[in-house]
């Protein structure tokens, strides 16, 4: 069992208190290469690095609720990319409702303005892009570095992107970007971390945080579902996470 301490315990307490049940409105579906980007209206918006749960039906099928990770953000909602073929597209049309809980993790924030960023997918990139709209919003940059191609029309054109070898680019941009963001498969954590430690003197802990994907049935901490095994024990991905700094994540 986990054993939390006091000052976690209230941090816990804050998180719970944060967090809310809404309503969002499906305003739009847009077909971008074999992504569809669905855009909700709704005023429980997320910041960056964090999502919410969505219930897709008023009945109990799907049981579980569906983890949302915003591709963009708006005064008024937020957008979500899914592949083409993804099953809770036969819930969504404009007009649909969907029951919202969050905004669920941490926000990952904390940077000056004109900051550089470097975002680091395998595969696809769209959970990290509200960290680049907020980057170029305060007078900053961000470079995309892909292990593959991706449709362009999903981007902002204001983000540099590069596409080859992850931990080579990784090393070549280490020294430029004041932060670096990455979702990767766990395998390349360590390639990366390697990388970004021989090209720099000295990678303080909040310097690069990778996404640790785990299943979020509930969102508060209570199922134990999406434990995540980090230098400092175990910690859950919807209360501490669902980014953690590269340099702590145990893999």
């Amino acid at each position: 069992m986990k054993i939390i301490s006091p000052a976690k315990y209230e941090l816990h307490l804050c998180y719970h208190r944060r967090v809310r049940q809404a309503e969002a409105r499906c305003k739009q579906l847009e077909l971008i290469g074999d992504q569809v980007r669905i855009r909700f209206e709704t005023d429980l918006i997320p910041a960056p690095g964090q999502l919410v749960l969505a219930r897709l039906a008023a009945t109990a099928d799907p049981y579980l609720r569906l983890p949302l990770f915003p591709s963009a953000l708006f005064q008024t909602g937020f957008a979500v990319d899914v592949a083409a073929s993804h099953p809770a597209l036969r819930f969504l049309a404009p007009g649909a409702t969907l029951d919202l809980i969050g905004p669920v993790g941490v926000h990952i924030g904390g940077l000056p303005s004109r900051s550089r960023l470097a975002l680091i997918a395998d595969s696809d990139p769209a959970i990290l892009l509200p960290f680049a709209s907020q980057a170029i919003a305060d007078g900053g940059t961000a470079t995309l570095l892909l292990a593959r191609p991706y449709p362009l029309d999903a981007l902002d054109p204001e983000i540099e992107i590069r596409v080859g070898d992850l931990p080579q680019l990784a090393a070549e941009f280490a020294m430029l970007a004041d932060r670096v963001l990455i979702h990767t498969d766990p395998v390349l954590h360590q390639p990366l971390r390697q990388q970004l430690a021989h090209a720099r003197a000295f990678v303080p802990p909040d310097y690069a945080y990778a996404l640790a994907e785990r299943s979020l049935p509930c969102g508060l901490g209570a199922c134990c579902a999406c434990a995540v095994k980090t230098r400092r024990g175990w910690q859950w991905a919807c209360l501490d996470g669902p980014f953690f700094s590269l340099a702590e994540l145990d893999t």
